[in-house]
């Protein structure tokens, strides 16, 4: 799996559909996560898998 381009993907579909500016961390031993407003909304190490397409935003509006 190529997690710069899934940062990539989350990144674009949070700024589509919530307009918000999100920051995607990607690093060694396959860590990402989602930074919104300075928190971590989802993190592949806590969950052990990469979000589903949508998730990530319904996690963000569920914070609102």
């Amino acid at each position: 799996m190529d997690l710069r381009r899934e940062a990539v993907r989350l990144r674009d579909e949070l700024q589509e559909a919530l307009q918000v500016p999100a920051k995607i961390r990607w690093g060694g031993f396959g860590e990402l996560t989602v930074i919104v407003d300075g928190r971590a909304v989802f993190s592949k190490r806590r969950a052990g898998r990469v979000p589903q397409p949508g998730e990530v935003a319904r996690l963000v509006r569920s914070l609102g």
